[in-house]
């Protein structure tokens, strides 16, 4: 008996292991989670230059698709569009600007678009925009230069009705472009208002924390007076209490006078201002004459109006740019 149990204990047992043998193996299953799902953007839109870009790229995330116009290394203010970009431009959604004069190629485009589908939006809408020349004599500082200077540079100031466009260098003023594009992505793509407003407020958190990190850095600041290649810092030197003088006026390619410059000596000796602000789309010369008369250093302040293509593989954006222009202001001022 206990010899026939044992045999059918054995066969038992082989024929289980001979079922094993034969099973086929199971084909592992990929969790669907694992599988990135493509998102195709809801919108095409077109900026003029690098800060509204950056603004949208940040507000838009992937339901955007974003296309700058002006080319890394280019200031918007001397570039000139190809046909070549009409085609695009056709088929977009939105095209953002900034205005107040920024981009004068801009009027020209529109009018040979010939579409009504695009919504073209000015981002400065509703800013009340500073005029004029704005630098330490235009604003009846008696310390900075002579009565003779100051009376002139009053003179210009009431006659000059142009704009300064440079308003994204002030963080807040910057913020209430991002608004505007916020709002210009909710009209162009309302099924995805709450994408681009969840993108919008995180990106009002980094705009109020660069005001407060500008406010606290520059609080014990020993000078406010700093020198530019050109006026493009009115906005931000406003917000913070500092007072620029610039090389040249609102626009990069003027030239200063013998007398101008014999002026900006005068005072960057008076008030021994250590360093001259040097953009970088900008010619150096005017800025190494100044500084080889006074002895000044030359230190970069970059007003963001397009940055090179070294810039942007080094994933720099407009937040690390801006900290860096508060180091250097810290440096020059302390």
């Amino acid at each position: 008996m206990r010899k026939l149990l044992f045999l059918l204990v054995l066969c038992l047992a082989g024929l289980l292991l001979t079922g094993c043998a034969h099973r086929p193996a199971a084909t592992p299953v990929e969790p669907a989670a694992l599988t990135p799902a493509i998102v195709v953007p809801a919108i095409k839109v077109y900026t003029t230059f690098y800060p509204l870009y950056d603004f949208a790229k940040k507000i838009g995330g992937e339901r955007a698709e974003v296309v700058k116009l002006v080319p890394p290394g280019v200031s918007p203010h001397d570039w000139e569009p190809d046909p070549g970009i009409m085609a695009g431009l056709q088929a977009a959604d939105v095209l953002l600007y900034n205005g107040l004069g920024l981009e004068p190629w801009l009027d020209r485009v529109v009018d040979s678009l010939g579409t009504t589908k695009l919504a073209i939006v000015n981002t400065t809408e509703g800013i009340e925009p500073l005029r004029g020349y704005k630098d330490a004599c235009a604003e009846e500082d008696k310390d900075a230069c002579g009565p003779e200077e100051e009376e002139k540079k009053k003179e210009e100031a009431a006659a000059g009705q142009l704009p300064d466009p440079h308003v994204w260098l002030d963080p807040l003023l910057a913020l209430k472009q991002a608004e505007r594009i916020f709002e210009a992505f909710v009209a162009a793509d309302p099924e995805n208002e709450q994408y681009y407003r969840d993108n919008f407020a995180a990106l009002k958190r980094q705009f109020e924390q660069l005001d407060v990190e500008y406010r606290e850095a520059l609080r014990g600041k020993v000078r406010d007076k700093f020198i530019v290649t050109h006026l493009s810092f009115a906005y931000l030197a406003e917000r913070y209490g500092l007072k620029q003088v610039g090389i040249a006026g609102l626009s990069p390619l003027a030239e200063p006078t013998a007398r101008e410059l014999a002026d900006l000596v005068k005072l960057i000796r008076e008030y021994d201002i250590r360093y001259i602000f040097q953009e970088p789309l900008v010619s150096p010369r005017l800025a190494q004459v100044l500084a080889a008369e006074t002895g000044a250093g030359i230190l970069e302040l970059n007003p963001l109006e397009g940055l090179t293509h070294e810039e942007i593989a080094a994933g720099k954006d407009y937040f690390s740019v801006m900290r860096q222009n508060l180091s250097q202001l810290q440096r020059a001022l302390k």
